[in-house]
């Protein structure tokens, strides 16, 4: 029966879940980061929304990168990942150049260099990437592949995610919002190596699989129904600040089970032209939606199409998530142009 085969993978061999889980992250990312969101839904989504992403990112290592020498590894990581750190930071930061001396940013950047969003690039961490607060998670991504890669030459995938999975929770409860940062988000990198770790060793292990759709369900519903709950228990957590919230002891075991609703429906949901470009694109739109966000706004106080006291709600945060993913197509074109790869 179709609710009983293996893991649905395209001829590519991309999982098409995967594809499906990652599109859902990122319209997460994008509507977490939008104004008018309700506390609640912004307290919910925060919650396991990045946790997501590392874990996708540990399960879509695959085994023969793990044979690679330490050198290939680093590599092949910085490669991946600092170009579009890079590349984005530029992008940002020729935006914030010409748009830091208009309406709301013009107070915000008041007193500030023009060379100070550098510090940024140099640090890694979200306070000093104020210019596109989300290219935080490049940094800490390649420090968190590069250490679990390493971690692998001696541990197996079940060690390695026992290990991290105890750092991660002693991390939580230790430096909860700590006063001082480590830079290239290597202290984050702790937290986030317990998921990365738990992704890998899902790929491992094909027990999800073989869950049939009416366990899906279930399985599902019981997830969302306790991420609901537990999320309800803390306050907003934020892993870009190490802040887990005033009860740091639900911070992971919240977000795996974010994960494991979204993963759920992921696996319940058809292969979809929409979903497959959104995953594809999830290194173009992570970065550039806290732009386009801030775009959208602007231009639309600049037409009058809101007032400057508009009272922003549910239906703006949706409809301008919408416009902000819409406006990465236009950014995909010039890149083909210019033959840009990232």
């Amino acid at each position: 029966m179709h609710d009983q085969r293996p893991l649905a993978n395209e001829p590519s061999g991309r999982h098409v879940f995967i594809d499906n889980a990652k599109a859902i992250g990122i319209v997460l990312i994008v509507i977490g980061h939008s104004k008018g969101l309700p506390d609640y839904l912004v307290r919910l989504i925060f919650s396991f929304h990045v946790p997501l992403f590392f874990f996708i990112s540990g399960f879509l290592l695959k085994p023969e990168k793990l044979q690679q020498s330490v050198h290939g590894s680093v590599k092949r990581t910085l490669r991946t990942l600092a170009v579009p750190y890079l590349f984005f930071f530029c992008f940002a930061f020729g935006y914030w150049l010409l748009t830091r001396n208009i309406g709301e940013k013009a107070i915000l950047s008041a007193g500030r260099a023009w060379y100070q969003p550098f510090i940024g690039l140099l640090t890694g961490l979200e306070v000093d990437l104020y210019i596109d607060p989300p290219l935080w998670f490049f940094p800490c991504l390649i420090m968190t592949a590069i250490l679990y890669q390493l971690a692998r030459k001696q541990l197996t995938a079940v060690v390695a995610a026992g290990c991290f999975v105890v750092l991660g929770i002693a991390v939580t409860l230790l430096f909860n919002q700590p006063s001082y940062r480590l830079l290239l988000g290597l202290d984050s990198m702790w937290v986030a190596l317990s998921f990365y770790a738990l992704g890998q060793l899902a790929r491992e292990n094909t027990w999800f699989s073989r869950v049939g759709i009416m366990q899906l369900i279930l399985f599902g519903l019981l997830a969302s129904l306790l991420l609901v709950w537990a999320g309800s228990l803390n306050d907003q957590v934020d892993l870009a600040t190490m802040y887990f919230g005033a009860r740091p002891a639900l911070y992971l075991p919240t977000s795996l089970l974010g994960i494991a609703a979204t993963l759920a429906i992921a696996k319940l949901l058809p292969a979809s032209r929409v979903a497959n470009w959104l995953s594809q694109n999830t290194l173009i739109i992570f970065p550039a939606h806290f732009i386009f966000l801030g775009l959208v706004r602007g231009i639309a106080l600049s037409l009058h199409a809101i007032p400057r006291d508009y009272h922003y709600a549910l239906g703006w945060s949706v409809a301008s998530s919408a416009m902000a993913i819409l406006l990465c197509l236009p950014l995909l074109h010039v890149l083909r142009v210019l033959r840009i790869r990232l």
